[in-house]
């Protein structure tokens, strides 16, 4: 459960800062002079580079719901799909709401700033209303048989989080502040995932009941390799400003 969530933690993180924000820059012709777990920087100021990394987190996050809809993975897999799919959705639709109603300068300000004011207010609806249809159709899952147990999701989200904020101790200029901004990420705006678990299955008596996740050495061995390789050179940052502290 503790390896599921890490990895799903950092394939969230892949999505929107590696992908998103790296093809949003790539793609309108500037170049990444800053990548770790929780920042990202592009040499060209664009709206796409901006609001890539949400884009990434929705892409991701409706893939994963579509595969927990239409295939019938094992515990395992289901569980990862779940958190994976959750952490996505919920880090989309809740920095759209945090950024409408604060007019914070992250990914969403360009776009934010370029529409009617009317735009901020409409962005902080359709992100509360995201939040809760992400919550229903989540919950709708794990209330199936064979869904994953309400302790199941609780640990495997308790190390997600975990993971966030080990991931942004490893960036040495801003290390405390990564690591903050790691955990309000995917420690707060997926607080849902507690709502999920408390719909979820509760029979927790049998380890061979339906929802239950084995151990697996190769699971266990998979993420342990890719978190270390991820730890190791995307968190610890890269481009020419990663040994450079951010800009207030």
């Amino acid at each position: 459960m503790v390896a599921v969530g890490a990895l799903a933690a950092t394939l969230a993180v892949i999505c929107h800062e590696t992908v998103g924000h790296g093809l949003g820059c790539i793609g309108a012709g500037g170049h990444i002079t800053l990548l770790t777990s929780i920042w990202f920087r592009c040499s060209k100021t664009v709206p796409i580079a901006d609001v890539g990394g949400p884009i990434g987190n929705l892409v991701g996050g409706t893939v994963a719901a579509a595969l927990l809809t239409h295939t019938g993975p094992r515990p395992t897999g289901r569980l990862l799909l779940l958190l994976f799919g959750a952490l996505n959705l919920f880090w989309f639709m809740g920095q759209l709401t945090f950024e409408s109603l604060t007019n914070r300068h992250d990914d969403w300000y360009w776009i934010l700033q370029s529409q009617p004011a009317i735009w901020r207010p409409v962005g902080a609806v359709m992100g509360i209303g995201g939040y809760m249809l992400a919550i229903r159709w989540f919950s709708a899952v794990a209330r199936k048989r064979g869904g994953p147990q309400s302790h199941t999701i609780r640990l495997a989200y308790a190390a997600a989080a975990a993971s966030a904020v080990l991931s942004g101790l490893m960036w040495q200029p801003e290390a405390v502040r990564s690591a903050f901004e790691g955990f309000l990420t995917l420690g707060v705006a997926p607080l849902g995932l507690l709502r999920i678990a408390r719909t979820a299955s509760r029979d927790i008596a049998h380890d061979v009941s339906p929802g239950s996740v084995p151990r697996s050495w190769i699971w266990i061995s998979i993420s342990a390799v890719l978190f270390g390789i991820f730890l190791f050179i995307q968190a610890r940052g890269l481009g020419p400003l990663a040994t450079s502290t951010l800009s207030p």
